[in-house]
């Protein structure tokens, strides 16, 4: 089985879940806990709506956690795979179906990390900040993009933003996991401190203690190259 990000999936660095209709809240509704039940009977019609409810927000984890779209695609895969085995596993007692998932997710990610690790480093990824595949845009051949006429300053500032984005990209990667993770659920998710809590399976009080430490060494990384939250369109502090 082969299962691909669904295609109205945008990987995005805005807090809080107005802006993102792929958002799932991470409590036990009663739905999932209903599907995880049916899952576990091997019900394929419950394992696709449990996976077309979650898919977006594991992928975006993984995006973030990685920093390679085509490396969060293969966590995502084989976080649901193991799902689909471990479905029997799931203790609705214990915390919710979006926590357990999670768990998954979380594993896979650390795996690929130690996979890599035993390999020589590549060079750096192309952002994929850029908007599309270069649609309204033109490329003269040579790594360059010409702008329309009257279009030059909208060109340069989609090129200034998409910078912007891939430095704090970058930054987050150097984030130590137990920094990167709170960093990325509450301020690039929007999720809450709350739900983070769960996810992580440690106290609220170790989530803000994580996140303010996070916060203070991106500003620092950051702050040469004056990237601020202008720029990025994206406020670091998580909601309360």
């Amino acid at each position: 089985m082969e299962l691909r990000p669904h295609e109205n999936v945008i990987v995005t660095v805005r807090g809080g879940h107005a802006s993102n209709p792929a958002y799932m809240p991470d409590t036990a509704e009663p739905r999932d806990i209903e599907l995880m039940r049916r899952l576990a009977t091997g019900d394929e019609g419950a394992f696709l709506e449990f996976y077309r409810r979650h898919q977006g927000s594991v992928y975006r984890y993984a995006v973030h956690m990685t920093g390679r779209p085509e490396a969060a695609a293969d966590v995502m895969q084989e976080t649901f795979l193991t799902l689909i085995r471990q479905a029997g596993k799931f203790d609705e007692e214990k915390g919710a179906p979006g926590a357990f998932l999670y768990g998954i997710a979380r594993n896979h990610v650390r795996k690929l990390r130690e996979k890599e690790s035993r390999f020589v480093a590549l060079g750096d990824e192309t952002s994929d900040a850029l908007a599309g595949n270069g649609a309204g845009v033109n490329h003269n051949g040579n790594g360059r993009y010409l702008a329309k006429p009257g279009e030059t300053e909208t060109v340069l500032d989609e090129l200034e933003r998409a910078e912007a984005i891939q430095r704090l990209r970058d930054a987050v990667l150097t984030l130590p996991e137990h920094y990167r993770e709170p960093i990325t659920l509450c301020d690039l998710e929007g999720k809450s401190y709350e739900e983070v809590s769960t996810l992580l399976a440690c106290p609220v009080g170790t989530v803000r203690s994580r996140l303010n430490r996070a916060r203070s060494i991106l500003l620092e990384k950051l702050r040469p190259n004056r990237v601020g939250s202008k720029a990025l369109g994206v406020r670091l502090g998580g909601k309360a």
